[in-house]
């Protein structure tokens, strides 16, 4: 009976550490009013093996001005042990507005997350096009995450030996915090 009830809390115990289905509910209290989630990506964002969220968000409002700062918030949310999410980080000025895309449409590409950093992909322009990738990681004694590379590539419709690649990592770059950065 004791070896029963041992498994049993085992088993609970097991089950509590499972990641439970990241759904709209779970974040749903962080979005402010007027807006919603633009996109949402889960993974380890601090080395705690329990994966936490990235929102990017955008205005509601159809005609709303999207060149607005605050227009496209990117939002960290950080699991606890218990899987509930708190907010780590805003950044009002990453994600660019929706309406500079050029002939590519909404600039904002995508996040991904890897090994306790993300990148952010941004893609404007018509006959010249920049993509960007800015790479944040996590620095565990500053409990912050601090650029890390930034890779723009340009290129030109109409030339395509013209493409050009400039990669900033390391020393090239200043250590800014996710929560003070603004662009390149």
């Amino acid at each position: 009976m004791k070896t029963f009830f041992l498994s049993l809390a085992l088993l609970s115990a097991i089950a509590l550490r499972a990641q439970p289905p990241i759904g709209h509910d779970a974040f749903k209290k962080f979005v402010p009013t007027g807006y919603e989630v633009r996109d949402t990506v889960s993974g380890d964002l601090n080395g705690d093996h329990i994966p936490d969220v990235v929102l990017v968000l955008q205005s509601k409002a159809a005609g709303a001005s999207l060149d607005t700062p605050g227009s496209r918030p990117f939002m960290i949310l950080l699991r606890n042990n218990h899987y509930q999410l708190s907010l780590a980080v805003t950044n009002r000025d990453l994600i660019l507005p929706a309406d500079i895309g050029g002939t590519q449409g909404d600039p904002y590409v995508s996040t991904t997350i890897d090994n306790c950093s993300f990148t952010i992909q941004q893609y404007y322009g018509s006959r010249e096009r920049t993509r960007t990738e800015t790479t944040f990681c996590y620095v565990p004694s500053k409990q912050d995450w601090l650029l890390n590379k930034v890779v723009i590539t340009t290129e030109n419709a109409l030339d395509a030996d013209a493409t050009k690649t400039v990669i900033k990592k390391g020393k090239q770059l200043k250590p800014v915090s996710i929560r003070d950065y603004t662009g390149e």
